[in-house]
């Protein structure tokens, strides 16, 4: 069966909703993939040092994208569809034709028993976005059974890409400017707040942690970084920044960044940011160094009053706003994470704020 015309304009009418906010990647990839008689869609970046920031893949196991980094598969030196997908110019499209996946598989075991476990045989694909620090590649990923794409179905890839580069374009011209308003509501209320990229690499800052960095008081930003003054410190603080851009980070205490000698410890915490797409374009962790201002408890008091808040949810909203994540004030205040959860959703619907973020830049005008 030939590629029908008109799935390829719904597929256009889809990345076209993407771009604007009224449809997901999610749909836009499982599209692609129908169009294309293809088993999945994906979208990816990859950045430096074989990192991927994010792996949307459609079709298969939830675990797929997982345990395709764990087996080395944003790694050129392992993956030659990343490696001849990296040296090409935008919308140039590659299929299986083009790779040397038998060889990869026969040097690289972990990455064959990845392609054979979830029958990533064949792929078709292209590079969207190519910066300095990350790549956006579209892909169809087809079974062994279904073999390389046709000539019909890579025409249609083709035209779909192009549409599809639109919309990511698009939404990081969007998130670039969400970045610098996520940085001004931060600095609205004082804190100290650097964000990250899922490849861990500083994307922005708020002025008073510019100065913490320039100070080098425990924390500055080399090659792009976070670097504690301890080097001990730093792969505590590079681990934890792993896991808040995969959503695995733990409850627990603070970080406890060393100091100069005579200064008590740096806290720093750090948490996923928060998302409305699924793709990790800009920020996807937050590392938010202890603010002990007096703020805490005026922002509570009018909490309170304003939005009939109880006791316990104001002092959360309060928190909340001063940049703190939901599992450091469990562990602060001694109770189960779960309650926090509830006291927060409570508060959204109070306040009548949509997200946590809202959140903070409402209660940053108390």
């Amino acid at each position: 069966m030939g590629v029908s015309d008109d799935s390829v304009r719904d597929t256009i009418e889809t990345f076209r909703d993407v771009a604007a906010g009224q449809s997901d990647w999610w749909s836009a990839m499982e599209q692609l993939a129908a169009v294309t008689g293809s088993m999945g869609g994906e979208l990816i970046g990859l950045g430096r040092d074989a990192a991927v920031p994010f792996n949307l893949m459609t079709g298969c196991a939830p675990e797929t994208a997982a345990e395709f980094f764990a087996a080395g598969g944003g790694d050129t030196r392992v993956n030659s569809r990343v490696r001849r997908g990296s040296v090409i110019g935008e919308l140039v499209v590659l299929d299986e034709a083009d790779f040397t996946t038998a060889e990869d598989m026969a040097r690289n075991p972990e990455y064959a028993e990845w392609i054979r476990r979830h029958d990533m045989h064949n792929a078709c694909l292209t590079p969207l976005v190519k910066g300095p620090d990350l790549l956006v590649g579209l892909c169809v990923l087809r079974t062994e059974k279904q073999g390389n794409v046709s000539a019909e179905e890579k025409r249609a890839f083709a035209e779909l890409a192009a549409h599809a580069r639109a919309a990511v374009r698009t939404q990081m011209a969007l998130q670039d400017h969400s970045l610098a308003l996520l940085t001004e509501a931060f600095e609205a209320i004082r804190a100290t707040v650097f964000l990250c990229g899922g490849d861990g690499r500083v994307r922005a800052m708020t002025p008073s942690a510019e100065a913490l960095a320039s100070a080098g008081d425990g924390l500055t930003v080399r090659e792009g970084r976070l670097a504690p003054a301890a080097p001990a410190d730093r792969s505590a603080l590079d681990e934890a920044i792993r896991r808040a851009a995969a959503g695995l980070i733990d409850p627990g205490p603070p970080l406890a960044l060393a100091r100069p000698p005579g200064d008590d410890a740096l806290l720093v915490e750090v948490a996923p940011a928060p998302r409305r797409q699924p793709l990790g374009f800009n920020v996807a962790v937050l590392v938010i160094v202890r603010d002990f201002s007096p703020n805490a408890a005026r922002i509570a008091q009018a909490a309170r009053a304003l939005y009939g808040l109880t006791d316990a949810e104001a002092a959360v909203a309060a928190q909340l706003a001063l940049g703190r994540a939901a599992a450091a004030i469990a562990y602060d205040r001694g109770v189960a994470l779960g309650t926090v959860r509830f006291q927060v959703r409570r508060i959204l619907e109070k306040t009548g704020a949509g997200s946590q973020l809202e959140l903070a830049a409402l209660l940053a005008r108390l």
